[in-house]
């Protein structure tokens, strides 16, 4: 609010600062208003003469503090109104010194108010009453009451529509309605204003300010149309937007982004096309397309801000602005951080002024930047290449070529090409990777030799050397010969010269060229700046030839003499070169060959041990000593390879052969006739094998070849007792065997739960052959044997149940195995069953018989007991006589072997009036057969 006091009081009051003597003069102002004409027509304007005085001595706040006093303590309006213009021209020319507070002057104001007003109704005032009624609306307004401020300045303008002060007012009547929201009214008020005024600059703001009023009624079109009249009128003036001064550049840009406001609430770049096309091409349109970007970017807005600018540049494509909007694309991406969006528009940027003629229509400054760019995109291409697939590495690494070389051609061109050079490189590095190797020598070409002052030229030289080593059959090429020399003259210090004689040196050898290739070699040892390993390398070049030629004596020789060069004691085989140490480790390993295959193993024996003084690499080391192990095998050497092979596992106990050591023993131990060591070695490394246990077995079949036949049990019977049930009928068997061969080799007595498992496990299994079925069956009749034998072991004594139920449970246990060897065996192992089960029926029938008596027991008592002693056996003994008269039934089918005869005999004893008779095996019918089996039952 200060400030508006200030710039009014300046605009309306300087004039009334002379007036000093106002008190002396009061009449030669005074104004009769009722005396001036009775209409507002007939009012005629007043002309005040004043006059210049000089000043007093006094100090402007002691002026300003008298005319404040005078305002407070006069009584006439006129005179307090005078006070108060003076005491605020005061003000304004010394600019808010005067100690004044805010309320202060909001009081003096209000007082001023009773003054104007009382004047006003009187109807006569000496001054002019336009500035009266201006001065009034600015009281009003000072102090807040905005309704009779816009009252004032009406009656202002309606009274004296041609005073200088009507324009002001009518600015201020238009900016009052703008501000109550009355756009109608104020777009009215604001072309009164441009009409009238006489102030381009009140013009300007009016035309302005009227397109904002047409704006808020929606009146888009309109808005538009004043908008650009106040561009155009702005550019016209200011030499296109050049020479813009104050606040007219604010109110361009305002201007342009009251547009793009416009614009981006309909249809963004379309609608400026539209715009364009009503209201007609402007020279600044570029402008509208980039504050409508700028509005975007503003939002944040990305896409939709790039999207401008690519629209304009696709409809104008030879708009001579189009580089600033691609540039400006770019840094829409980099401000959103949208990177790889950033990169394609900086590739866009260098793609579209990549030809040489659009590359010319840029500006210097445009042209630097594209420079810029395309170093920057050439970096990313380059970059990203390195990371992509082989196919689209190459295209990346070909584009990345391609800017790289351009550049390089454009430093050329300039006064102060220091960077020739480096980019020409860079372009051969990138043409290197996408595999243009042509293009790659071409250009590390031009960095060498066309690029002056280039600190790296000798690096950019070597690198097309070797380009030109790996082109097609470069061996002899008399081109490489040639660039060879040129590189050795232009750069005759550089180090790597030597060394380019030392490898064209190789490649003439390996071209059938000797000669040739020796002077290169000698060019290379000569070198004032050949190292050791060039020199060497010389040397090398002999010794491969005498290696190529299979003198490996000589190859020796020339490769001893290549070490001595590096390291006097490489002889003593501590050289630090493993390379040539490989190589002469190959020469005598060779040799090693060549003895072992005339038939002299110690000589070959002696060469592969001379490996290891060497010092090569440790796998040539190792294979030669593993070579010399072998070499002894194969001759039958047994106790020599036996201590070759000992000394290698205890050499080398971590290398990958040191596994296969063991089996190599365990053939040598065989051979030497030591099974003993053979097991051991075994049984010691078992672990160690992919099939431990397959291990321990064939140690086993050592030891029993050796006669340890316990230990070797032992072996199998862990074994077996770790195995899970087989997955297969071959597994099966093989456990069986194992379990059968154990059983063989044991005393009966001590192989009884080999016995039993050997039986379980048959008769859980679905596969079974004859050989396992008959010794389950076999090992059943032993185990029911052992059960029978402590069957009869158990006494029938007193008291005679609970003894009897311990008999009949062993009873029961035997049987269950003689039905296992029953349901397994043959017919001899059938009838094996049938006889001991029938047998132990009768034993213990005859047990129950001669148990124990009770004591006490009278004769009658004795006889009766012995009756119910009789019932209890007679089942048992009928039991008997049954399964032996069925064993003794299968003479019928033809089966008579041991256990039918003692069937027999048994059935003798126990029927004799039955069985007792002589027998004679006689040819039966099949019909007498069944004859037969009914008369026996």
């Amino acid at each position: 609010m200060r400030m508006l006091r200030s710039q009014v009081s300046a605009i309306f009051f300087v004039g009334l600062l002379a007036a000093s003597a106002w008190a002396e003069t009061p009449a030669s102002f005074q104004v009769n208003l009722g005396e001036d004409g009775t209409t507002i027509g007939e009012m005629r304007p007043v002309f005040l003469e004043m006059s210049s005085r000089p000043l007093p001595a006094i100090s402007t706040k002691e002026v300003a503090r008298r005319y404040q006093r005078l305002f407070e303590e006069a009584e006439e309006p006129e005179v307090r109104i005078d006070a108060l213009h003076r005491l605020t021209n005061l003000h304004s020319l010394s600019g808010d010194g005067l100690d004044l507070s805010p309320e202060q002057e909001e009081i003096i104001y209000k007082e001023a108010l009773k003054s104007y007003e009382m004047i006003v109704s009187q109807g006569r005032y000496q001054g002019r009453l336009d500035e009266l009624l201006y001065q009034t609306a600015k009281a009003y307004a000072f102090i807040g009451n905005e309704t009779q401020s816009i009252t004032r300045l009406k009656q202002l303008v309606g009274l004296y529509p041609q005073s200088d002060l009507a324009p002001e007012a009518r600015f201020r009547i238009a900016e009052s309605a703008f501000s109550r929201g009355a756009y109608t009214e104020a777009e009215i008020a604001y072309q009164q204003v441009i009409q009238h005024a006489k102030r381009a600059d009140l013009k300007h703001k009016a035309l302005y300010m009227q397109g904002w009023s047409q704006y808020k009624q929606h009146k888009l079109g309109m808005a538009s149309t004043t908008f650009f009249e106040v561009l155009d009128d702005y550019y016209a003036r200011s030499e296109g937007f050049t020479a813009l001064e104050g606040g007219s550049e604010d109110l361009v840009n305002d201007t342009f982004r009251i547009l793009a406001l416009m614009a981006s609430r309909q249809g963004g770049a379309r609608t400026l096309d539209q715009m364009l096309a009503e209201q007609g091409v402007r020279p600044y349109d570029y402008l509208l397309y980039d504050r409508l970007g700028d509005y975007y970017l503003a939002k944040r807005r990305y896409a939709d801000s790039v999207a401008v600018n690519q629209h304009f540049v696709d409809e104008r494509p030879a708009h001579p602005r189009n580089a600033a909007l691609r540039a400006q694309i770019v840094t829409i991406w980099e401000a959103g951080g949208f990177e790889q969006q950033a990169q394609k528009a900086r590739e866009a940027f260098v793609t579209a002024y990549a030809a040489p003629n659009a590359y010319a229509a840029l500006s210097a400054p445009e042209q630097a930047l594209w420079q810029q760019l395309a170093r920057y995109v050439a970096d990313v291409v380059y970059r990203e290449a390195g990371q992509a697939s082989p196919m689209t590495a190459e295209q990346g690494f070909s584009q990345a070529a391609g800017y790289y070389g351009r550049l390089g051609n454009l430093e050329m061109d300039q006064a102060e090409s220091s960077e020739a050079g480096k980019l020409w490189r860079l372009a051969g590095d990138a043409w290197l990777q996408a595999g243009d190797q042509q293009q790659a020598q071409s250009y590390f070409t031009r960095a060498a030799y066309h690029a002056e002052g280039y600190g790296e030229a000798a690096d950019a030289a070597w690198a097309a050397l070797l380009i030109e080593r790996k082109s097609p059959s470069p061996a002899g090429d008399e081109a490489l010969i040639r660039s060879v020399d040129r590189f050795g003259e232009t750069f005759p210090n550089d180090a790597r010269a030597p060394s380019a004689h030392a490898d064209l040196a190789n490649r003439l050898l390996a071209a059938g060229k000797p000669v040739e290739a020796g002077r290169e070699a000698i060019l290379a040892v000569e070198h004032p700046r050949a190292t050791e390993p060039q020199r060497r390398a010389a040397f090398l070049v002999l010794g491969q030839s005498a290696y190529e030629r299979e003198d490996y004596v000589a190859a020796e020789k020339h490769y001893r003499e290549a070490l001595a060069i590096a390291e006097p004691e490489a002889a003593s085989g501590n050289s630090t070169d493993p390379a040539i140490r490989d190589q002469l480790a190959r020469t005598i390993y060779r040799q090693a060959e060549t003895e072992d295959a005339e038939g002299d193993v110690t000589r070959a024996v002696e060469h592969f041990r001379r490996i290891a003084e060497v010092g090569a690499d440790r796998s040539i080391t190792v294979n030669a000593h593993y070579d010399a192990a072998t070499a002894l095998l194969r001759a039958e050497k047994w106790q020599p390879a036996i201590e070759q092979l000992q000394a290698f596992r205890e050499d080398y106990p971590r290398e990958p052969l040191t596994s296969t050591i063991s089996e190599k023993l365990v053939l040598a131990y065989r051979e030497a006739g030591e099974p003993v060591l053979a097991a051991e070695e075994l049984l010691e490394h078992a672990g160690q094998r992919s099939s431990p246990w397959d291990a321990r077995l064939r140690a086993s079949e050592f030891l029993v070849e050796a006669g340890e036949t316990r230990r070797a049990n032992m072996i199998v019977g862990d074994y077996l007792a770790q195995v899970g049930a087989p997955g297969d009928a071959d597994e099966h068997l093989s456990h069986q065997t194992l379990r059968h061969q154990v059983i063989a080799s044991s005393p009966d007595d001590t192989a009884l739960a080999m016995r039993t498992a050997l039986v379980e496990r048959e008769l859980d299994s679905q596969w079974h052959s004859d050989e396992t079925l008959a010794w389950a069956a076999q090992s059943a009749l032993v185990l029911a044997e052992a059960a029978s034998a402590r069957f009869d072991a158990i006494a029938l004594s007193l008291p005679l149940r609970q003894s009897l139920m311990r008999k009949r449970r062993a009873l029961q246990t035997a049987v269950d195995r003689y039905n296992q060897a029953e349901s397994m065996g043959d017919a001899e192992a059938r009838s094996h069953a049938l006889y001991g089960k029938a047998e132990l029926f009768r034993t213990l029938a005859r047990d129950i018989m001669q148990s124990d008596r009770p004591a006490g027991l009278n004769d009658l008592e004795q006889a009766q007991y012995a009756i119910l002693l009789e019932e209890q056996a007679y089942p048992f003994e009928e039991k008997a006589i049954d399964m032996h008269a069925v064993n003794h039934e299968q003479v019928g089918e033809g089966i008579y072997n041991p256990w039918v005869e003692r069937s027999l005999a048994a059935l003798a004893e126990m029927f004799p009036g039955r069985y007792s008779r002589k027998t004679r095996w006689l040819e039966w019918t099949p019909e007498e057969v069944d004859y037969a089996r009914a008369e026996t039952r």
